[in-house]
């Protein structure tokens, strides 16, 4: 059955600048007009120190897991910096929190050796817990990552390392000025975020006229980003039931229509 068409419509993507998974593409396949209004920007650590140190003894590792596409870059990356070969981190078993983090993982290393079927921190902590009893698991992160995943793991009786790996920020207030101004004039069907901390980033920049977005579907990628939304007081119109860019542009696309 071929997919709905999204022609005529209007959706925001608040995805970092230069984060590519293939969502907007997809969007404008399906006949969309996207416009990219970066919420958050993502920049290395303040001290490499700490991924450094576990990058150069990976060997001690039982299993590597990722919570974030972004956790994949940036470890990826910043062992390339070191001098270390990529087969280094192919060498412990790998865990990815769910569909994009494991296309990154494919893509630069090799296929995780797990994914759960709920892409949370807390559901890959779960599957993850009869497998780590006391062996070391290292989880490259983002310094203001939620804490389920390595906590989880803490409790399941692994030695856990948690080195932080890339930082997100917000944007200023002004880069999201248009955003709001779109709203006000009813001029967008839907907005997108990929991340809690895209939500936390548009409401702050918005301020009182984030309350805007009650103009707009509200589509997010997965469940992490829904609970972030409606602590917001956003209603969430579209969330895929298998978190994934592709998913979440089929599901929009199911969702609103042709204009």
């Amino acid at each position: 059955m071929p997919s709905q068409r999204l022609d005529g419509r209007r959706v925001v993507v608040t995805r970092a600048q230069g984060a590519d998974d293939g969502l907007a593409d997809r969007l404008r396949g399906l006949g969309a007009e996207v416009v990219h209004f970066p919420a958050i920007a993502i920049g290395p650590p303040a001290s490499w120190d700490d991924l450094d140190r576990a990058l150069r003894d990976l060997r001690s590792f039982a299993w590597v897991a990722f919570a974030s596409a972004n956790a994949v870059h940036w470890t990826v990356r910043r062992l390339a910096d070191l001098g270390i070969p990529v087969a280094a981190l192919a060498a412990p078993r790998l865990a990815a929190v769910g569909p994009a983090t494991a296309g990154a993982l494919r893509g630069a290393v090799r296929a995780p050796d797990l994914v759960p079927a709920d892409a949370r921190g807390s559901a890959l902590a779960a599957a993850l817990a009869p497998e780590v009893r006391g062996l070391r698991v290292l989880v490259p992160r983002a310094e203001e990552g939620r804490p389920e995943l390595t906590e989880g793991l803490a409790a399941a009786g692994a030695e856990v390392t948690a080195p932080v790996a890339y930082r997100t920020l917000p944007v200023g207030p002004g880069a999201l000025q248009g955003l709001g101004d779109l709203l006000e004039q009813g001029g967008v069907d839907a907005v997108v975020f990929a991340s809690p901390s895209a939500v936390r980033a548009v409401a702050a920049a918005l301020g009182p006229r984030a309350a805007l977005l009650s103009r707009a579907a509200v589509a997010v990628i997965g469940p992490t980003t829904a609970e972030a939304a409606r602590q917001e007081g956003w209603p969430v119109a579209i969330r895929p039931s298998y978190p994934g860019a592709t998913a979440l542009a089929e599901v929009i696309a199911a969702r609103l229509g042709p204009k």
